[in-house]
C-alpha cells in the first residue's frame, strides 16, 4: 500500500516523538539514579536483571559485568605491578654492575693500565662486544686510549655534535666505527657514546654491540652516565698542565 506524502510525514513525526519522549524517559533515570546512588545498592535484585551487551552478541547482568570490568581492572593493576617490579629488579642489577666496575678501577697506578681496564671490565661486565677509551688533552703514556688534542677534531671525525651533552644511542656510520674500533668494527651493529666532560671535553667512551637492538636511541642513560662521570673524574688526574 503507498502512503500519501502526508501520511509519510506523519509517521515520521510520530517517530520522532517516540525517539524524544524515550531520551526524555533515559534522562529522568538518568537523573534518578544520579539523585539517589543508593537506589541499586537497597535494590539488588534489580542489577541481575540488567542485561548489557558486550562484545560479539554476548549479554552479560550489570552484576557479571561490574565482576569482568572489576578483573580487567586488577589484571591491569597486575601487569603494571609486574612491570614495575622487573624494572626495579633491572635498575637494581645494573647499579650493582656499576658499583663493581668502579671498585675495579681504583686500584690501577698508571693512565695506561687504567683504559686497559676501563675497556676490558665495560665488555666484561657488560657483555660488550667491544669498547674504546678516547681522550681529549695532552695525556702522555697512554697506548691502550686514543688521545686527540681538542674535541672540535673528535667532534668532527665522528659527525657527532652531542646536544645537551647527553649519550648518543643507535647506529654510526662505518668511518666513525672504524676510527673508534679499528677493522672489526663492521659487525657492529649498534652502538653508545658517551661524553667525557661539558662538549666531550675530555673525550669520551664508547660502547659497540652486534645486536642491533642493544643501544636504542630512546634507551634510558643514567647507568652510563653515572660511569662516565666517575671515569672523567679519574682520568683528569692524568693530563698534563
Amino acid at each position: 500500500m503507498n502512503l500519501s506524502q502526508s501520511q509519510a510525514l506523519e509517521i515520521k513525526s510520530g517517530q520522532e516523538n517516540d525517539r524524544l519522549h524515550q531520551m526524555m524517559d533515559e534522562a529522568k533515570v538518568k537523573q534518578f539514579l544520579l539523585q539517589n546512588p543508593k537506589f541499586l545498592i537497597e535494590n539488588p535484585e534489580l542489577l541481575t536483571h540488567i542485561e548489557l551487551e558486550y562484545g560479539e552478541g554476548d549479554t552479560f547482568s550489570l552484576v557479571e559485568r561490574q565482576v569482568k570490568t572489576l578483573r580487567d581492572k586488577n589484571n591491569q593493576l597486575q601487569g603494571q605491578q609486574i612491570e614495575v617490579l622487573t624494572t626495579a629488579h633491572a635498575n637494581e642489577e645494573l647499579l650493582i654492575l656499576c658499583n663493581q666496575f668502579m671498585r675495579d678501577l681504583i686500584d690501577s697506578t698508571s693512565l695506561s693500565k687504567l683504559c686497559t681496564k676501563i675497556v676490558a671490565r665495560l665488555k666484561a661486565l657488560f657483555q660488550l662486544d667491544d669498547a674504546a677509551v678516547v681522550l681529549v688533552g695532552r695525556f702522555t703514556d697512554c697506548q691502550s686510549a686514543k688521545v686527540y688534542q681538542s674535541s672540535d677534531q673528535l667532534k668532527t671525525l665522528l659527525n657527532c655534535q652531542f646536544p645537551d651533552d647527553q649519550p648518543l644511542c643507535g647506529r654510526l656510520g662505518q668511518k666513525a666505527k672504524l676510527a673508534l674500533f679499528g677493522e672489526g668494527s663492521y659487525a657492529y651493529q649498534s652502538c653508545a657514546l658517551i661524553p667525557l666532560g661539558n662538549n666531550c671535553a675530555h673525550g669520551l667512551i664508547a660502547l659497540a654491540s652486534k645486536d642491533v637492538e642493544r643501544f636504542d636511541p630512546n634507551m634510558g642513560t643514567l647507568f652510563i652516565e653515572l660511569i662516565a662521570k666517575y671515569i672523567t673524574a679519574l682520568v683528569i688526574a692524568y693530563e698534563q698542565n
